[in-house]
């Protein structure tokens, strides 16, 4: 009987004993093994501390405008944080013989378009299923900004890459259609204001120095804001020409790092615009005092016609370039001196043919252009120009090329049809 008691006594503390010892037991090896787990992947290389880092570093926050009369707009929400996204695989290296040439991705998506600033490391890229993505190194890691996109054209601030702007600008070639909206972002495309006092221009410059300061245009007349396109004043051609008043100015550009030595903060000390008059003939114009005063620098024995693009040479003073329809102008001395290249383009340089759409320099000493039929390059001082050979969009329609100081081996290209594609620059 005493055997018996002693028995009952002692079955309960047995069983909790069973239970809890295992438990414990378990838990301490579940735990070791998982901090083992994490160090096993982060020393095969399944993680990136510098990518995680990046991964939680938002973009950039928007500074507060300068001083004016005119007040600023009221404060808008504070959006989502973008949403880091893993860059597509970098694509095998090509065959040392070949450039290579891929298809732009954030995987698993083709991207349709890319947009930026030369003078800035900032992407955006809207991708083939409809969203908007931003990437503040160069295309290595992108965030989601958008899924779904309102304004799909914008033109980038350098100074600030949160700081868009947006309008198609008026069909000049129709009086009776209808008004085209101008819309601004300051918080990176997410959202966008329409700016009332914009109707129908069209931005074509953002001063590099200030994301407030920027020249539009409109079918008559140029205009520069100091406030983000909030108010806008009249910039006519003040000389006897008159330029402005005979043609429609369709681009500018600036020489922004013109200085010995190069100085650090970009400016809009020298200034190119180009235009075109009813007839499609085309002029070129120089301001030494941000668009206070214009001189006409076109080559005084045979006017562009159909001009679309300017270029200007950053850190080389009077270096410009232009594309019309003939072929691609360059003077090297203010407009001294021009000189029109079309040799190797056949077809593609002729009058009234439109198929020559943007040019950019390359640090290797060549120029690189987008045609109807691909990409085509020569040297900047070379008189023909040669299909740039061993890529992988072939004869596809580029219509627009990105470039950046801060990665000037790779070379965006944005075709019509399909998508953009990442052209490698080799040093010759």
């Amino acid at each position: 009987m005493r055997s018996l008691s002693r028995t009952f006594l002692l079955l309960p503390a047995l069983i909790l004993a069973l239970v809890l010892i295992p438990s414990v037991v378990l838990s301490a090896a579940g735990s070791a093994s998982g901090a083992s787990s994490v160090d096993t992947l982060t020393s095969i290389g399944a993680f990136d501390s510098q990518s995680i880092t990046a991964f939680q570093s938002p973009p950039g926050t928007v500074p507060p405008r300068p001083p004016g009369t005119v007040p600023p707009p009221p404060p808008r929400p504070v959006p989502p944080r973008p949403q880091p996204v893993v860059p597509a695989p970098a694509p095998a290296p090509a065959p040392a013989s070949s450039t290579a040439s891929d298809k732009a991705m954030i995987y698993p998506h083709e991207i349709e378009k890319v947009i930026g600033d030369r003078l800035s490391p900032t992407i955006y890229a809207f991708t083939d299923n409809g969203l908007l993505y931003r990437s503040n190194d160069n295309g290595r890691i992108w965030f989601l900004i958008r899924s779904k996109v309102e304004v799909d054209d914008f033109l980038m601030s350098s100074a600030d890459p949160d700081v868009l702007y947006s309008g198609a600008g008026a069909n000049c070639s129709d009086p009776a259609s209808s008004n085209e909206p101008f819309y601004q972002s300051i918080d990176g495309g997410y959202t966008w204001e329409e700016m009332p006092t914009a109707l129908n221009l069209r931005p074509l410059l953002i001063d590099p120095a200030d994301p407030y300061r920027l020249f539009a245009t409109d079918c008559n007349m140029l205009y520069l804001s100091s406030d983000g396109g909030m108010s806008w004043v009249q910039k006519p051609d003040n000389s006897a020409a008159q330029l402005w008043s005979n043609y429609q100015v369709v681009d500018m550009a600036a020489a922004a790092l013109v200085g010995d030595p190069t100085p650090e903060q970009p400016h809009w000390d020298q200034l190119y615009a180009i235009g075109v008059d009813a007839s499609g003939m085309g002029v070129i114009a120089f301001s030494g005092d941000e668009g206070e005063t214009w001189a006409n620098i076109t080559d005084l024995n045979r006017a562009p016609e159909a001009l679309r693009v300017v270029v200007a040479q950053l850190k080389q003073a009077g270096a410009v370039w232009m594309v019309s329809d003939a072929g691609v102008w360059a003077t090297a001395d203010f407009g001294i001196s021009w000189k029109l290249t079309s040799r190797g383009l056949g077809d593609l340089a002729s009058a009234g043919a439109s198929r020559l759409h943007d040019l950019t320099y390359a640090y290797n000493g060549k120029l690189y252009l987008a045609t109807d039929r691909g990409l085509y390059e020569k040297t900047i001082d070379g008189a023909i120009w040669e299909k740039t050979s061993d890529t992988s969009f072939g004869s596809e329609k580029a219509v627009s090329l990105l470039l950046t100081n801060s990665n000037p081996e790779v070379l965006w290209v944005n075709t019509e049809d399909e998508g953009v594609f990442v052209y490698r620059i080799e040093e010759d």
